[in-house]
């Protein structure tokens, strides 16, 4: 049985529109367990005002935006219920072709496995009209029964206490002075210092005045967001070094990233991102936290590339 969606039939499935709604038209094979999407690429899109302004390419987490949703309407078609399954992990995505304006993106997707406590695990691929790859991985779905309920937004936690009592910081306008990314593609509202680099720590306040945060139903901030947030902050203190001024920061990786609560509008985002870059590349670390609740961790790649 094959069942076809039209946008506006996947904003009413998966609950979210506007600029974070990364698919236009899919197609559900319920008998194969697999899914093809089509995403057209447009300079019609908010996130290229902001990555980059005057080299505007598709951010990599917003690929992976369309490869969840892929994952999350197959869920449903397969495992029918109330609300829409909760991302609980990406495991070995990649990015090997940068997307810009003009192209256009064919999404294939399957499941893989079904787990012992009831997530899947879905295999997309992200491919070019030309049939280059652009992105690939594996994107961990479930339904979690306590996955909203309210959790301490107030309290502390080690990342917050570890700036305890520290006066200086970096506001926005000082950390655009280093990261290249603009509104409404800029995620990090303020930074703790940039001269350690193997520990940064900065915080993003979600409001639901944000576009990526209105478009979702629940005003959540989705979890391939948190990681772009903690790859910024990183990103930043990297570029802010005398021998990488003038360059951009690229993902060529997530290796893998758990999603243990969501992020709702109202919270602070804390995230500390530890890195290690060897030449042009690096491995960075995170974690990130509302309050005294431990939401996410990530391990990614990336590279520091002249600008072309």
């Amino acid at each position: 049985m094959s069942v076809e969606y039209t946008r506006h039939e996947l904003g009413n499935t998966l609950r979210v529109g506007g600029c974070l709604l990364m698919l236009d038209r899919l197609n559900v094979d319920v008998i194969g367990k697999s899914a093809v999407g089509m995403k057209s690429v447009s300079m019609g899109e908010p996130h290229f005002a902001g990555h980059f302004p005057g080299q505007p390419v598709m951010p990599g987490v917003l690929q992976v935006a369309g490869m969840v949703q892929l994952s999350q309407v197959l869920f449903k078609s397969l495992y029918p219920g109330d609300g829409v399954p909760q991302l609980l992990g990406l495991n070995r995505v990649k990015f090997r072709t940068p997307v810009v304006p003009g192209m256009c993106l064919r999404l294939e997707g399957s499941q893989k496995v079904v787990n012992e406590d009831g997530s899947a695990e879905y295999q997309v691929t992200c491919t070019c009209e030309d049939g280059k790859t652009a992105s690939s991985g594996t994107i961990v779905l479930g339904r979690r029964a306590n996955w909203h309920y309210p959790y301490d937004i107030n309290g502390t936690n080690p990342v917050q206490e570890s700036v305890a009592g520290v006066e200086s910081f970096l506001g926005a306008q000082e950390i655009m002075g280093s990261l290249p990314h603009r509104y409404p593609f800029m995620f990090v509202d303020r930074a703790y210092g940039f001269d350690d680099l193997t520990s940064i720590v900065g915080f993003k306040n979600v409001t639901g005045s944000e576009p990526y945060v209105s478009a979702s139903c629940g005003n959540e901030f989705a979890g391939y967001l948190q990681i772009e947030a903690g790859a910024q902050l990183g990103c930043a203190a990297l570029l802010n070094q005398p021998a990488n001024h003038g360059k951009l920061g690229f993902f060529m990786s997530i290796d893998e990233a758990v999603f243990h609560r969501p992020v709702l509008a109202g919270s602070r985002l804390w995230k500390r991102v530890e890195s290690e870059l060897k030449g042009s590349f690096g491995i960075a670390s995170g974690e990130f936290y509302v309050g005294s609740t431990l939401v996410t961790e990530t391990k990614i790649k990336f590279a520091i590339v002249d600008k072309q």
